[in-house]
């Protein structure tokens, strides 16, 4: 027989709330851009999710922007 428990307080991905991010692409002699704007990640999201979702979300805007370099991100807790 098996018995189910519940998971301990310290394993429950906890909602991490808003977070301001700041994203700049370039390519070095053509052009440089950034975006800025809030997100709130589902509970046991990473920083590396977020860059990554960020980064395709923002060059999937324009076609000129595929394979654009990071110059800058930042993601912090949107609350003062």
């Amino acid at each position: 027989m098996t018995t189910q428990t519940a998971p301990a307080a310290g394993n429950i991905p906890q909602a991490q709330g808003t977070h301001h991010w700041i994203l700049t692409l370039e390519k070095p002699g053509w052009f440089s851009m950034t975006q800025e704007g809030t997100f709130t990640p589902p509970p046991g999201t990473t920083r590396q999710d977020v860059y990554r979702f960020l980064y395709e979300a923002v060059t999937e805007q324009d076609a000129d922007l595929h394979g654009a370099s990071v110059g800058y991100f930042e993601l912090t807790s949107n609350q003062l």
